[in-house]
């Protein structure tokens, strides 16, 4: 591991990637300044038209965007760090990010609220791709429950993008938005030094961000099948694991530990068991959403949680994964339609319409003494993200989300 001393470069953490027993290979994870050059893509690296902006709406508006959570990722070596895709499945509940967002003359960028060096990134990201000559003003809040598998990075991401192509009168469609983010997908670095480390995306935040409901992707950020999941009720349990220790110790991020594990077990796991996952969802999965049998959709994503890279996100969190699966396990045994964990964790959730099971559920973590600061009661977002400019809210999925 080598590290880099001056003020506009980071640490650079060498990990070896294990696809499979024969697919060895090292990446490097290099931590870097908001606005560094040399980590803003090009429109022909993410596969979008090149345009320009050259002058400044002085409008301002605000953005809200429900979270995601992040049930799956079908195949963990189709994605890298400078590599976005993978698949996955996600859906969106009634958890939210909120960012105000204003155009201003001076060619700057004022950032308040919270996650700034991901929000003043982007906004590089912006004035660099569009060759913007004004600023921007961006006030930002997450929902403060950060990396335990709620997406609160790709979440900041989606509402500050939205945000500043909002203010630009869309310059971008949204699923070029969406490859904007999946190439710059970022957090910040375990040190909080003022330094972002790249990090994985699939698509998934964004998808389900923007058009809320239950999603299911394919590689290379593609968004393959969408559906509502009506009268849907959420329970969202985060566990008290040794995994997530460093919560309670200031530390924000645990970056260098979860891209070990995605590109090292997790990799090998799905090699052998990808083919497995496709056919699951291919055939049990997306039968059931066309259907809207949440219970199929519950079994077949049961099975997911058990193979390849889902297996080795649950066991993570100790002793072969029993933290999280018991209660999985639990959950199932209640009745719930829909459980799993969501990305690394350790967020357990369970997704019910029915208010029985949905009470069962609820009196099932009061007895394992669980508490209540660790319970989220929600539902399923099915509207997406929203926008409000001068008093009138309206709804992003009239936009081109779902193309490509």
């Amino acid at each position: 591991m080598a590290t880099e001393n001056s003020e506009q470069q980071g640490q650079k953490i060498e990990i070896e990637i294990i696809g499979s027993r024969f697919d060895k290979v090292t990446t490097i994870l290099e931590a870097f300044k908001p606005g560094d050059k040399r980590f803003i893509h090009s429109y022909e690296t993410m596969g979008i038209a090149p345009r320009g902006y050259d002058h400044v709406k002085h409008n301002e508006i605000e953005v809200k965007v429900p979270a995601r959570l992040h049930n799956n990722v079908l195949d963990m070596n189709r994605f890298n760090l400078n590599r976005p895709g993978g698949g996955g499945i996600g859906v969106s509940i009634a958890i939210y990010f909120y960012a105000k967002v204003k155009a201003i003359d001076a060619p700057e960028i004022r950032t308040s609220g919270e996650r700034p060096l991901i929000v003043t990134h982007f906004a590089h990201i912006f004035k660099e791709l569009l060759g913007y000559p004004g600023g921007f003003e961006i006030e930002l809040y997450d929902h403060k429950r950060r990396h335990v598998g709620l997406g609160s990075s790709i979440g900041t991401m989606c509402a500050a993008c939205i945000g500043m192509n909002e203010v630009l009168g869309r310059p971008f469609h949204g699923w070029e938005l969406r490859r904007i983010m999946g190439y710059h997908s970022c957090e910040e670095t375990p040190e909080n030094d003022g330094f972002l480390l790249p990090a994985f995306e699939t698509g998934i935040g964004a998808m389900v961000g923007v058009n809320g409901g239950w999603v299911v992707a394919s590689d290379d950020l593609v968004l393959v099948h969408r559906v509502e999941l009506p009268n849907t009720k959420a329970i969202i349990f985060i566990p008290e694991v040794k995994s997530i220790e460093d919560e309670f110790c200031g530390k924000e991020t645990s970056a260098e530990s979860e891209v070990e594990l995605l590109l090292r077990r997790a990799r090998s796991m799905d090699a052998m068991q990808s083919g497995t996952k496709a056919q699951i969802v291919l055939f049990d999965m997306l039968p059931a959403m066309i259907r809207g049998d949440l219970v199929k959709i519950g079994d077949a994503l049961f099975d997911l949680c058990y193979l390849g890279s889902k297996r080795a996100e649950c066991e993570q969190h100790g002793d072969f994964g029993t933290p999280i699966y018991k209660y999985i396990n639990a959950f199932r045994k209640i009745g719930v339609e829909i459980t799993g964990m969501s990305s690394v964790g350790p967020t357990v959730f369970a997704l019910t319409q029915k208010e029985d099971v949905y009470d069962r559920v609820l009196s099932y973590l009061k007895s394992m003494n669980i508490a209540e600061s660790r319970i989220i009661e929600t539902e399923v977002d099915n509207l997406g993200g929203t926008i409000t400019e001068d008093g009138v809210e309206r709804s992003f999925t009239n936009d081109n989300w779902l193309k490509g």
